[in-house]
Order: structure tokens, then sequence, then C-alpha cells
């Protein structure tokens, strides 16, 4: 019997998950095939009932519906209540559980890669979702301090408070996105645009002294691979990364969630490559 994952959310014709999950069931020598559902709102319900079916593994689950379907799911962990989002569903004989592996893949991603924040102190721009994991992340390897900073400081505020009983560890705290574009009294370790601007080509603005050559600069989007904050850190000398990597983390932590086996990274960095020329092929 094939066996099946999904991913749920509108719109989902731009996503790699198809890519990457299919490519490592292959290699894997596994009988199962994930498909990419384009979900409406009032659909949703029965889409995810429909998920306890015999052959289900679970699902992926993206914007728009990543907090409402918390609500049809039978048990949701601590680390997704905490983040307000679940991005992975994982089906044990019709009873569905909820998790989010986006903060530990990029924490994973980050270890890998040797970017370390242990003992130092760390800025995010954002306070969205994408915020909430990277907060998240930073806090579980030891950063110090997480300064988030955004348009609407009241949104930066309220994703302070709301994390700051769970993530006791670290020093939390909030400002205006505006701040980024002042003098730094001294270079960040860590800078991540969690924002949802690189997506559209712009930046958030950020002041050189921010950077220094030991600092890390890491846009939690992957699509355009380089965008005019990786471009901007590098020019003041720090190390700049994409979320390529958290990308591929939080899809293999998905991955063994759903069946017990580690999928090879190679395989899913081949797939986005491949994905990748195919793009550039057909906008050319």
């Amino acid at each position: 019997m094939t066996q099946r994952a999904y991913l749920l959310g509108r719109p989902v014709a731009h996503s790699l998950s198809p890519t990457l999950h299919n490519a490592a069931f292959t290699a894997l020598h596994i009988d199962a095939w994930y498909t990419a559902l384009d979900v409406a709102v009032d659909e949703l319900p029965r889409v995810v009932d429909g998920l306890r079916a015999q052959d289900c593994l679970g699902a992926n689950v993206t914007a728009p519906h990543k907090q409402a379907v918390m609500a049809y799911l039978d048990a949701v962990d601590d680390a997704a209540l905490a983040l307000g989002a679940v991005n992975t569903i994982v089906n044990t004989s019709g009873r569905l559980s909820g998790g989010n592996t986006d903060a530990a893949g990029l924490a994973r991603w980050m270890q890998l890669s040797g970017i370390d924040p242990s003992g130092q102190p760390a800025v995010v721009l954002g306070a969205g979702g994408a915020a909430r994991s990277a907060i998240w992340a930073l806090a579980d390897l030891g950063a110090t301090s997480v300064t988030v900073l955004n348009r609407t400081v009241e949104r930066a505020e309220h994703v302070v408070t709301s994390l700051r009983n769970r993530l006791r560890s670290v020093d939390l705290m909030w400002g205006a996105l505006e701040e980024a574009a002042e003098p730094a009294r001294r270079p960040w370790c860590l800078v991540v645009n969690a924002t949802s601007l690189g997506h559209h080509g712009a930046a958030p603005t950020v002041h050189p002294s921010w950077y220094s050559p030991d600092s890390v600069a890491i846009e939690l989007a992957y699509n355009p691979p380089e965008t005019g904050f990786m471009v901007a850190a590098r020019e003041a000398g720090a190390r700049a990364e994409n979320g390529l990597g958290m990308l591929l983390h939080q899809a293999a932590l998905a991955f063994e969630r759903w069946t017990g086996r580690v999928p090879p990274m190679d395989v899913y960095e081949a797939a986005v490559t491949r994905a990748a020329l195919s793009t550039t092929r057909t906008d050319a």
C-alpha cells in the first residue's frame, strides 16, 4: 500500500516540499508519495480529518493554516503551542499530533554550519511566526539575550512577553525596527532577518556598525538565494547565509517523525538544486 503525506496551505504551488520529500522517499525505497494540497479555510476541518486514513503518514502545514489547524488535532506539543503554529502533523493509527520543526530545524542547521550564538547577544528583525522560531532556536543554542525589532513595536512586545515564561534562560527585549538603521554600540554576534521583505526583493536597513568579521547575518528567506540584507551584511564584513539550511532541516525533522528514517541530506540538496535550475530555464 502506497503511503501518503501532504502539504496543506494556500497557495502551495511554489513549495519545494514535494520535491524534497519525494526525492527522499525514492532514495530510501519507501513506498510513499507527497502531494501539495491547496486548501481553503472552510475546507480545513474536512481535509485534516482525512489525514486519519490508514495510508496517511501525516502532513506539513503552511500559511494560512498553521494556527487554525490546532483546533482539529488530538494533541499539540509544547513547542508548537509556545510558537503558536503547527507545521507538522503525524498520524498514529488515526490519532493526529501536531508539532513545529521550524525552530529545531534552524538550530540543527546552525550547529552543523558552525554558527554558535552561545554566550552572545543576538537580534531578530521581525515579529511573525518565523521570528518566534528564530528566538526559540537562539535560546536553545544558549544566546544570552535576543532583541526583537519590528516596524509595529507592539507586535515585538507581544512576541517577547508571550515567550518569556517559556524561555527563562535568555533575556528577551523588544524595540522598533528603525533602531537597526542607527549606529550600534558594538557589533552583534548574530542578526536574523525574519521579516518578509526578502521575499519581495526588499531589505530592512541595518547600519554597517552592527557587523564585524565575527558576525553572522541569517536571512530566513531562501528565494531569492541572495537578498539585499545578505549583500549589505557581506559588504560590512559579516558572514551571510540564507534560509535554505533551515528549510532542509525542518523538512528532515518532519520526515523523521513520519517514517522513523533519517532522509539523506545530499538528496534533499540535489533536489533543491535541480528545482532551482528548472526554474531558471523556465524563466529565461
